[in-house]
């Protein structure tokens, strides 16, 4: 008899408690909305010479991801990452970042305890970020040619949409 009731107020408690508010482990598994986003609006390269890597660039279209904060009527907005060896004052002066060819208004150093780091996908200690403006330009289609000098530059391709998700 004990067993019964013991049986029937366990199914009880298990039946009640599958009915509760979602908390806890099943947030996990609800996706990120920003992140995803992010990812679907960053692109990734490497400047390679011979077998070894320079440097790793990322850049996410902010505009897309952000877009009550990174209006196009203002601007363009990239946040790029890139991680490298060489030398601050070596790349500094050697690096170029153009947009459909045109240089950026603005550089601005992103730390690690800004909250956009947290958000964007591919972030590591080892990179260094910033949030890059250029102006205004009218067409769907950008290309951020990022380059080292002598080791070489890549190119990477965004579409604007054409409809807003």
């Amino acid at each position: 008899m004990k067993k019964k009731f013991l049986l029937a107020g366990l199914t009880l408690v298990l039946t009640l408690g599958g009915c509760s508010a979602k908390h806890g482990v099943s947030e996990l598994f609800e996706p990120d909305r920003i992140y995803e986003k992010a990812l679907v609006y960053t692109r990734e390269d490497q400047v390679v010479r011979g077998l070894e890597t320079k440097a790793a660039i990322s850049a996410t279209l902010l505009n897309e991801v952000f877009p009550d904060k990174y209006s196009y009527k203002d601007g363009i907005f990239f946040f790029v990452g890139i991680v490298t060896d060489l030398d601050v004052e070596e790349f500094k002066k050697n690096y170029h970042i153009r947009l459909n060819g045109m240089e950026p208004l603005s550089i601005q150093k992103v730390e690690s305890t800004d909250d956009i780091y947290r958000l964007m996908p591919n972030v590591n200690r080892w990179g260094k970020y910033f949030i890059v403006k250029f102006p205004s330009i009218s067409g769907t289609k950008y290309t951020i040619d990022f380059g080292i000098y002598p080791y070489g530059s890549v190119q990477l391709a965004f579409q604007r949409p054409t409809k807003r998700r």
